[in-house]
């Protein structure tokens, strides 16, 4: 069982069942403990770790803090191997890339109609005269027609029309120069007799507004 362990100087616990209450602090009247002291003991004396968050144990935030470390490191060291290993696999499995074998080409067979020979009769040897034998006519060869060559039929080009530009209409002085357009002569796009009032021929000029 753990005990407090008191340095010199500092009253004695109640019992060996004490233990200092949560955030307990010694009084400043007391004399410093030595360094190096350790205020838990088991039975026999022997220095032991105090408590979690009592005074001489050790502290939470200390504990969280390691806890959190070592569990950092646990899951950098188990997500190592597990990464080499989907690399290889991944690797393993892809299939490796073939070059596309080319399609052969189709071979143009032409045939040609070649005129069969007949076979000629060999003249027999008798007592009367030697007839020459006349060869028959052999079969003249059947040509193919040439295949018909498709007839493109022109098209006709496609006639584009202008298109008419829109009229473009100001409804005062205001509009044309907000247009960069003043000042505008008889003639321009968007003039009218509305915005020429001295009729000179030139509207939105200075002074004709």
């Amino acid at each position: 069982m753990r005990q407090f362990n008191a340095p010199d100087g500092w009253p004695d616990p109640p019992n060996a069942r004490w233990r200092p209450p949560k955030n307990w602090q010694p009084s400043e009247s007391w004399p410093p403990a030595p360094p190096g002291w350790r205020f838990w003991v088991d039975e026999d004396g022997y220095p032991v770790r105090g408590p979690i968050g009592r005074y001489g144990g050790p502290s939470v935030l200390k504990l969280g803090a390691a806890a959190a470390v070592l569990l950092v490191l646990i899951g950098l060291i188990l997500s190592v191997p597990f990464n080499g290993d989907d690399t290889a696999s991944t690797s393993a499995d892809r299939p490796v890339g073939t070059a596309p074998t080319p399609a052969p080409a189709p071979t143009e067979t032409t045939t040609s109609a070649s005129p069969t020979e007949t076979p000629t009769d060999e003249p027999t040897h008798s007592t009367t005269p030697r007839l020459t034998p006349t060869p028959s006519p052999s079969e003249t060869p059947s040509t193919a027609a040439p295949p018909a060559t498709p007839t493109e039929t022109p098209t006709e080009a496609t006639k584009t029309t202008p298109s008419v530009a829109a009229a473009i209409a100001y409804k005062n002085c205001a509009e044309v120069r907000a247009a960069g357009k003043a000042p505008l002569h008889r003639g321009d796009p968007g003039y009218s007799r509305d915005l020429d009032r001295n009729g000179d021929g030139v509207a939105c000029e200075r002074g004709n507004s």
